[in-house]
């Protein structure tokens, strides 16, 4: 079985059902875990997407309730993946109920047009299913939130990681996250990286005006107080 624990803050397993990327982001740790590791079972196309059906009924093996990241070394819903994928993984979501589903991506255009088109629209408006977008900063910021939100989806967040610079021009956006129920902020790690506290305090400011949660890693701790991390979550994580 291929749920497996993980040490990130937000989530208690991860499931990678696919793996493999195209976005090419210079700060990927996926794609330096997987040009290591190439040619193995794990790996055997390196970072080039590749889908593992044999690890799709993988939920349905775990009764206990857990907090699911999908497809943490891979983008599920890049254009280079196809539908046939996303249907049986969504399928497989939606026969284990009892589990948390976290989905990520840096391409939340597919998220809205599945929204309507998937026919997996009642598992996506489910209680237990959270769909998210990443935004580093200011040229990635508003078209991705803006297709996120206009997914109309229930459960939305955005992860602010790694935070490379103040992700809203203030001028035109106003940082305004209305309809998102999560934010997660994190810097850059190996190689570490400054993050703007004024930064993170906008970010806040702008969550706490929208009525989401603020989830801070631990990779802001010693550039903020650690008294003043917050760490609120809409999901719960069993560790």
């Amino acid at each position: 079985m291929t749920l497996n624990k993980t040490a990130i803050e937000w989530c208690g397993m991860t499931w990678n059902p696919v793996t493999g990327c195209k976005h090419g982001c210079q700060y990927c740790y996926a794609r330096k875990i997987a040009e290591r590791f190439k040619g193995t079972k794990a790996w055997p196309n390196g970072f080039e997407p590749t889908v593992h059906f044999m690890r799709f009924a993988d939920p349905l093996k775990m009764k206990k309730p857990q907090t699911i990241f999908v497809c943490s070394m891979a983008d599920l819903f890049g254009e280079w993946v196809n539908d046939d994928w996303i249907d049986g993984i969504f399928a497989s979501c939606a026969a284990a109920p009892q589990h948390t589903y976290i989905f990520l991506t840096k391409n939340p255009a597919r998220i809205e047009q599945l929204a309507v088109k998937s026919g997996f629209e009642e598992f996506m408006n489910s209680k237990n299913a959270w769909f998210g977008t990443s935004i580093t900063g200011k040229e990635d910021s508003v078209d991705r939130l803006g297709h996120l939100i206009a997914s109309d989806l229930p459960n939305q967040f955005i992860s602010f990681e790694p935070l490379l610079d103040y992700p809203f021009n203030d001028d035109l956006h106003q940082g305004d996250l209305s309809g998102i129920r999560q934010v997660i902020i994190g810097a850059q790690t190996n190689p570490d990286q400054y993050v703007g506290l004024e930064w993170v305090l906008k970010i806040c400011k702008s969550a706490d005006r929208a009525g989401a949660k603020v989830f801070m890693k631990d990779s802001l701790a010693g550039r903020w107080p650690d008294r003043e991390l917050r760490r609120e979550l809409c999901w719960s994580v069993n560790k």
